[in-house]
């Protein structure tokens, strides 16, 4: 695309996460381009929209008018770039919807069919990763919790959590003695690939070795012209987490995890921003506990320190070279969480609501 042409840039499902919308605001300008950043959402209400240059209402990704308008949308609009932040939505993205919005032109950030299953099922995941030579902790079903309990030792700490989770959902840190009643209450509230509730399977929960040393969360950043180049790599280690996501983090030097990042990218081939979660062994080796293949909630410490993936991927969009300078920040700051609130309308105002109104497909 020429560089005198402005941009259109989606990110889907931002949810909470409207802070995403306000750095690619934030790289356009700094790079002195032109252009506009779209938030889609299935909800009017959604935070990004009040930050957004323009905000569009889409069906949500788990209903049947979902396809068909996301493909109107993109032939009409022609964006230059899409960024989903929700891991089922990715699943039903990939794959033939993902290569139909790319035929407008779009560069959509999300990994082939089989490798975007893969990293949501995290039973198939460690699978994988263990044929592949990829560092990961033992895994089994939550229906083979029999044979873990004859193989371990007693008052052995294991991991419990969903198979298709996101955001350690339905996570339990049980010893032998209640390793059966985890599992159940995990399976309680357990998805399917789907996003929709399973009955009580525990095919649909994985236990998994508890690893004692440090957890790290990582980005890998990725080429969007096709390659899957490796552009960059950021680090930080965990201090605390609430609710699956990390609430406190300080930056780390990634060097040592480059390789680990390399190994990742070769099997699944991403675009963009991926997130990766590690925790060390008793030997202090990196082990990845869990992949989510977008942006995650971990690289705002790394932003705060510096970092400037936005700007980085849309100059990867451009066609134009990588500055390994957007990916470098300072080492051992430590951020922590915190909430903001955003105007999405007021009574009255018509401005607004019109744009909304505007921009939106129901």
């Amino acid at each position: 695309m020429p560089s005198h042409e402005p941009m259109k840039i989606v990110i889907a499902s931002a949810g909470r996460r409207a802070h995403y919308l306000e750095w690619f605001q934030d790289a356009l300008r700094a790079l002195g381009i032109r252009g506009e950043v779209i938030a889609m959402e299935y909800r009017s209400t959604a935070p990004g929209f009040g930050v957004a240059d323009r905000a569009v209402t889409m069906p949500a990704y788990n209903s049947p008018e979902y396809g068909d308008a996301m493909r109107q949308w993109f032939a009409d609009e022609r964006p230059d770039a899409f960024f989903c932040m929700n891991d089922y939505e990715s699943q039903v993205l990939s794959g033939e919807l993902a290569d139909d919005l790319r035929r407008s032109g779009a560069v959509v950030a999300v990994l082939a069919p089989d490798e975007q299953a893969m990293v949501l099922d995290k039973y198939a995941m460690a699978e994988s990763f263990a044929a592949h030579g990829i560092p990961t902790p033992a895994t089994s079903l939550g229906t083979e919790v029999d044979d873990v309990l004859a193989s371990a030792s007693a008052g052995t700490r294991f991991v419990v959590k969903h198979r298709f989770g996101s955001g350690s959902s339905g996570l339990e840190l049980p010893t032998t003695e209640d390793l059966r009643a985890a599992v159940a209450r995990s399976a309680g509230s357990a998805l399917g690939p789907d996003g929709r509730p399973v009955d009580a399977d525990p095919a649909a929960v994985v236990v998994q070795e508890f690893l004692p040393g440090d957890e790290y969360g990582l980005d890998g950043v990725f080429s969007l012209d096709g390659r899957s180049e490796l552009l960059g790599v950021m680090a930080r280690r965990v201090g605390q987490k609430r609710a699956g996501d990390t609430d406190v983090a300080t930056t780390a030097d990634p060097g040592r995890f480059r390789e680990l990042v390399a190994q990742v990218g070769r099997l699944l081939l991403p675009s963009g921003s991926i997130d990766m979660d590690v925790r060390e062994d008793g030997e202090g080796v990196a082990r990845v506990i869990d992949i989510n293949p977008r942006f995650g909630g971990g690289y705002p410490y790394c932003h705060q320190a510096g970092a400037q993936v936005p700007a980085a991927l849309i100059r990867s969009v451009r066609g134009l070279e990588p500055d390994p300078a957007l990916l470098d920040y300072e080492i051992g700051v430590t951020s922590t969480r915190r909430e903001a609130f955003t105007v999405i309308g007021r009574e009255g105002a018509t401005s607004r609501d019109a744009a909304l109104a505007e921009t939106s497909l129901r």
